[in-house]
């Protein structure tokens, strides 16, 4: 009778020791799987957030101080004409010598390794709460204000540049797209716009101080969240690298 408990308990002994082996190796084995897809997706994000970062460092280190002087040059013409201490000759004059006014292109950062994560669940398998935390703020806080000024910015953009400012960019893309042809030579091109009395109406109408200001500020408040997005970014590359390493 001993025996027979005896053979029944180290059978049952063998099962429950293959069991729970079995199920440590499969644990072992996700584990493993878990943290393999979870060192590509550092890799990848890694890859992401360099690229995010070149794309800024481009727009934040164009020539924008010569730039952006222009912008405060085109500001001052307008005000001091509306002030009358300067005539439209003197306005047309000073016009023609401003440089290229900074640009409104837009920043847009890829996302799709940290939505791949999400749908995955990987995500929820970072067990570095200060990187889960960073990414979310990067991805889901940040990238959704980047996108909404994104918007807001090239319908300024493109308002101020083709309707009410469209002389100094066109003698800028002038000289790459038209050359020196007798058409259009850019320089005589902007002389004659600017002779002509509708050039006149819009420079020194009311709507262009306002549509100015408009451009200007919102230039302005999206060169400050591109800043934010760089050094959250530069953080966050900071950190994956250590893991990465």
């Amino acid at each position: 009778m001993n025996k027979n408990i005896l053979k029944y308990f180290t059978d049952f002994l063998m099962v429950f020791l293959a069991i729970s082996l079995g199920f440590l190796a499969d644990n072992f084995r996700e584990n493993y799987s878990i943290k393999k897809d979870l060192s590509k997706n550092y890799e990848s994000l890694v890859n992401d957030l360099r690229q995010d970062s070149i794309n800024m460092s481009v727009i934040l280190s164009r020539d924008e101080s010569k730039n952006f002087k222009s912008l405060v040059k085109l500001n001052d013409l307008v005000y001091n004409y509306h002030k009358k201490n300067i005539g439209w000759s003197q306005m047309k004059k000073e016009i023609k010598t401003l440089e290229m006014l900074p640009a409104y292109g837009t920043l847009f950062m890829d996302n799709s390794t940290f939505k791949n994560m999400q749908s995955s669940g990987l995500l929820s398998a970072i067990t570095n709460e200060n990187i889960k935390n960073e990414l979310s703020y990067y991805y889901e806080v940040l990238l959704k204000r980047l996108s909404d000024n994104n918007a807001n910015f090239d319908k300024i953009g493109i308002e101020f540049y083709n309707k009410n400012f469209p002389f100094v960019s066109l003698s800028f893309f002038g000289r790459f797209v038209f050359g020196e042809s007798i058409a259009k030579k850019p320089d005589d091109y902007l002389d004659i716009q600017l002779e002509l009395e509708t050039s006149k109406k819009i420079i020194t109408s009311e709507k262009l101080m306002f549509d100015l200001d408009a451009y200007t500020g919102e230039y302005l408040f999206y060169k400050s969240i591109i800043k934010s997005v760089y050094e959250k970014n530069q953080s966050l590359l900071k950190n994956l690298y250590l893991i990465v390493k």
